[in-house]
């Protein structure tokens, strides 16, 4: 739960001109979907009930689908190379990764996720291995990250007694 709260209060202090712009569209629809559906009851009520199902489906489904939106198209970022190594004579876990630059826009930080999970063989299975994952941590690099450059990182997890196959998942949100 401190992992979503961390994420999002990150996530606000970063808020651009374009975020700003965005949420304000989206509740400015919802609450135009919302008041049109007041006027409507006395009319229609299915419409009525229909609009205000949209409205708030548009509530809580927006924001999360807005932040994608806006990371993929106005701060994007590529993670080109994950390598991650278990070491033999002792319970440490290191894995490397190296995040691109592919915007126009300097970065000064980067918060960078990595999730270790089970291997599977199903979809289902790998699905939910992905939503509980053996051990997952959240660095920030304060390193400034230019246009078309990349920036390594190594994150180390002691004590990592898992002995079966694993896989890596790694994100990255740079502001």
């Amino acid at each position: 739960m401190n992992e979503l709260k961390f994420s999002i209060f990150n996530y606000l202090n970063h808020f651009g001109l374009y975020d700003y712009i965005a949420y304000a569209w989206l509740f400015l629809t919802f609450f135009i979907f919302l008041i049109l559906s007041l006027i409507l009851i006395r009319k229609s009520t299915k419409i009525s009930i229909i609009l205000m199902l949209i409205s708030f489906i548009l509530f809580f489904t927006g924001p999360p689908i807005l932040k994608y939106f806006l990371d993929t198209t106005i701060r994007p970022v590529k993670i080109s190379k994950i390598n991650f190594k278990k070491l033999h004579f002792s319970n440490t876990l290191i894995v490397d990764t190296k995040i691109e630059n592919i915007s126009k826009k300097i970065y000064n930080e980067c918060l960078i996720n990595v999730k270790v999970y089970k291997r599977e063989k199903t979809k289902i299975k790998i699905f939910i291995s992905k939503l509980k994952p053996i051990t997952y941590r959240t660095i920030i690099s304060k390193q400034k990250l230019k246009p078309g450059e990349f920036m390594s990182s190594r994150i180390v997890f002691y004590n990592f007694t898992y002995n079966h196959d694993i896989n890596v998942s790694t994100s990255a949100e740079c502001y």
